[in-house]
């Protein structure tokens, strides 16, 4: 298969991984990507989650006289933003055009109508996909209101997770477990801050971690409960510079989650696992998570992959202590998970999944 990847010039959690993934089981001849792309290629702009390749690039020219041929099998926007829709724009002949696939990267459940009506997409993947996770009436609804009863579109719209590139995480061999349970994540929702005050008030164990805030980020979202009501209406001013100085550096957060018998994933601004929640497996640790509110294509079985506590993290302190006196059924959950990951998340397994999808449906 010969795909033109149109991409973005941002790091993007979703994609980029994905783009590795399709270079490395179709070869770099066959997948093209454009507009040019830093990250992949250049040292200087290396980013911690990505490997980078030898740097291939193609011209508008060239990309064009390719389409003219009918070199390509599919083109792929692989990102609602701006960048990736001009150059699509740029390329775009109503007239003769490869069937076209949109990936929505955005960590929200909306689909992006503007998109779907200005051109024949032959699919659409969502990273927030809300759907077909066993209740018909939702589904219906869905239909109904996101979807705004085009069925056609509801059958082309696919889940696509977050996916994992193993070896641009650090390894560290040999490194002792003694932190029995880590959490570090940003801010950006509730439920993370009364997790920090929940493992922060578990004195009968060893913890690690910290909830952090980003440029931007108001001070409110550091609190949980009343006093985050309280604070965003009455001192609603920026987070605190020390507050954004808890966020680790990458092989720093990288070796807290391997020194680690748990280490603790939750949702965050978007409704899908973030990459956290597999990165925590590829590390080596058990994972506990809140259960995905999305559809993960062969997520991980609860007590056999990992643990899930309830939204509210009411059972969490208890899920806690059960799994660090239970030292085999820990470890073996952590063993499963990996070999399930490998099976399933990596950044190979999700191109995989990408191409079976696009070749049962287009």
């Amino acid at each position: 298969m010969e795909i033109l990847f149109l991409i973005d010039p941002l790091q993007n959690y979703v994609s980029d991984p994905l783009y590795v993934g399709l270079v490395r089981i179709l070869g770099q001849d066959h997948v093209v990507h454009y507009p040019p792309k830093p990250i992949y290629y250049d040292p200087s702009a290396k980013l911690w989650f990505l490997p980078q390749m030898p740097k291939v690039e193609k011209t508008e020219l060239e990309i064009k006289c390719l389409l003219g041929e009918d070199f390509f099998d599919i083109v792929c926007i692989s990102s609602h933003r701006q960048e990736s829709l001009d150059a699509f724009a740029r390329l775009y002949n109503p007239h003769k055009f490869p069937p076209i696939v949109f990936i929505d990267e955005g960590d929200d459940p909306h689909i992006r109508h503007d998109i779907a009506a200005r051109y024949p997409l032959a699919l659409y993947f969502k990273r927030d996909y809300v759907w077909k996770k066993g209740s018909p009436w939702k589904d219906r609804w869905g239909l109904v209101s996101t979807f705004r009863g085009n069925k056609k579109l509801f059958h082309r719209t696919f889940p696509m997770p977050l996916s994992i590139v193993l070896e641009a995480l650090p390894t560290f061999s040999g490194i002792p477990k003694d932190i029995d349970v880590s959490y570090r994540g940003r801010a950006s929702h509730p439920r993370r801050v009364k997790a920090m005050e929940i493992l922060s008030s578990m004195k009968d164990m060893r913890f690690s971690g910290g909830v952090y805030a980003s440029p931007g980020d108001r001070r409110y979202k550091l609190k949980a409960g009343f006093s985050r009501l309280w604070t965003k209406l009455f001192d609603d001013r920026p987070a605190e510079a020390a507050d954004e100085q808890k966020k680790e550096r990458p092989e720093a957060y990288y070796r807290e989650m391997a020194a680690s018998k748990i280490a603790l994933a939750l949702r965050g601004g978007g409704r899908t696992a973030t990459l956290r929640y597999f990165e925590i497996v590829a590390m080596g640790a058990m994972l506990i998570s809140d259960a995905p509110e999305t559809l993960i294509p062969n997520d991980f079985v609860p007590a056999r992959h990992a643990a899930y506590c309830r939204p509210d993290l009411k059972d969490l302190p208890e899920l806690i202590r059960h799994y660090l006196k239970k030292d085999a059924e820990r470890e073996a959950i952590a063993k499963d998970g990996y070999s399930h990951l490998l099976k399933y998340h990596t950044c190979e397994r999700r191109a995989e999944y990408f191409l079976d999808v696009c070749a049962r449906m287009i």
